[in-house]
């Protein structure tokens, strides 16, 4: 089974459906922030239903935003400050081909079901095809607005008739390379990225927070730190992003990660907050989930220290890897990124 994220706008919607799916955001944001004080304050049970809300919004968009509400609250406040997502479930709603070949996403909201034209690209046409045929199952409905355009997004789950043998990538992560990757193939392209400038970025915003910690500013302490992660998240989307692609351009390309739990030890970077290494596992995730890349786990152990030829335990100088036994010499990290591709591992999900 192959699950792709499938993301796309609808086609020239009407305004009197733009301005319904407009005001149905901004009653989701109310009825999500009217939940989420009533549990913090007590006034609302947990057990909430569709029967105790007041507004206009069909039971199906009130259930999701009772379901979204619940995993954002976590017993502590939650503001909502912008409009919020209409989302439905896989049963309430809808996908079909019209006579004249358009294909139609329906959907409730307050007045009535909506039934509006997609556009459907090139990389979506397959598993627009599946759910169509009935070959596929569908998940939650996401609509939102985004500039002068109205996106949509679902999730499709379809089985892949595409023939040939699949393509092991793996990815090593770490300090002085952010990410190495390379097929199980010495001579074919690989992918590196030094990790310099993300140093530079940490050990800028680490001075500039203890220069004004020393100060007494700790508001503006706070504010550099929100500021880093901002930059650091950046570039996690696009360093994940590159990788995707360069695992694309394999036949049948499978990612291989491994499991980063513990890669701060022995690091000069301390703390759970110090570097979001989970985040761009996570990025690198999604993003290959919605390219049709699977994704899997493998266990780290030794990957550095092995060779990836013959299997011999070899230590590594710095970016060198040399095997005593075999002689073979490449980067280390590719040597690891290597190790990594050959193992087999747990598919995982975003």
């Amino acid at each position: 089974m192959v699950e792709v994220s499938v993301e796309t706008t609808f086609r020239n919607p009407s305004h009197t459906r733009q301005k319904e799916w407009q005001r149905a955001t901004h009653i989701l944001r109310e009825c999500k922030q009217w939940l989420v004080d009533g549990w913090n304050d007590g006034s609302l049970s947990s057990s909430i239903t569709t029967g105790d809300i007041e507004n206009p919004l069909y039971s199906a968009l009130q259930n999701q935003a009772i379901r979204a509400a619940k995993s954002d609250y976590d017993d502590e406040p939650v503001e909502y400050t912008g409009e919020q997502p209409i989302e439905v479930n896989n049963q309430n709603w809808e996908i079909h081909t019209t006579e004249n070949g358009s294909i139609v996403i329906g959907f409730p909201c307050i007045s009535d079901w909506w039934y509006t034209p997609i556009h459907v690209y090139d990389d979506i046409e397959d598993p627009i095809e599946a759910l169509l045929d009935g070959d596929a199952e569908k998940t939650k409905l996401s609509v939102w607005r985004e500039g002068d355009d109205w996106k949509v997004s679902f999730t499709v789950s379809y089985s892949d008739d595409t023939s040939g043998e699949e393509t092991p990538i793996g990815v090593d992560v770490g300090h002085n390379y952010i990410l190495a990757a390379t097929p199980d193939d010495a001579s074919a392209e690989s992918f590196l990225v030094s990790g310099k400038e993300y140093k530079f970025v940490r050990r800028y915003y680490r001075s500039l927070r203890e220069s004004l910690q020393q100060a007494g500013a700790l508001r503006a302490r706070n504010h550099v730190g929100n500021k880093e992660y901002r930059r650091i998240q950046d570039a996690n989307h696009t360093l994940s992003k590159r990788l995707v692609e360069y695992a694309s351009q394999f036949e049948n390309p499978v990612i291989k990660l491994e499991d980063l739990e513990g890669i701060r030890d022995g690091s000069e970077w301390h703390g759970v907050h110090s570097w979001p290494f989970y985040e761009l596992q996570q990025f690198i995730i999604y993003k290959a989930e919605k390219a049709g890349i699977r994704v899997e786990k493998i266990d780290p152990q030794n990957t550095s220290q092995e060779c990836s030829q013959c299997g011999e335990y070899a230590g590594r100088d710095r970016s060198r890897f040399e095997c005593p036994s075999c002689g073979y010499v490449r980067h280390a990290d590719l040597n690891a990124a290597e190790n990594i591709s050959q193992r087999e591992g747990e598919p995982c999900t975003a």
